[in-house]
């Protein structure tokens, strides 16, 4: 039995790291900030969000497996 959910906790802290970005882009606008936000944190959080979709499907799935084998 899984006791947490490594796919929500995920969420949690991809929660925490773009409240921290938002909080940066009012300080930080510059030519370099907008690459970084197109070309490396818009991309991190598309990624990280389709894999902890697919980690919450997975683990859902053995869930319900452990459930079914339960005696």
């Amino acid at each position: 039995m899984i006791h947490t959910r490594p796919d929500r906790d995920g969420q949690e802290q991809l929660g925490l790291l773009g409240a921290a970005w938002e909080e940066a882009v009012p300080y930080w606008q510059d030519e370099v900030a907008r690459q970084f936000d197109t070309g490396h944190w818009t991309p991190l959080v598309q990624r990280s969000t389709t894999y902890l979709e697919a980690l919450g499907a997975l683990v859902d799935l053995l869930e319900t497996a452990d459930r079914d084998t339960d005696f």
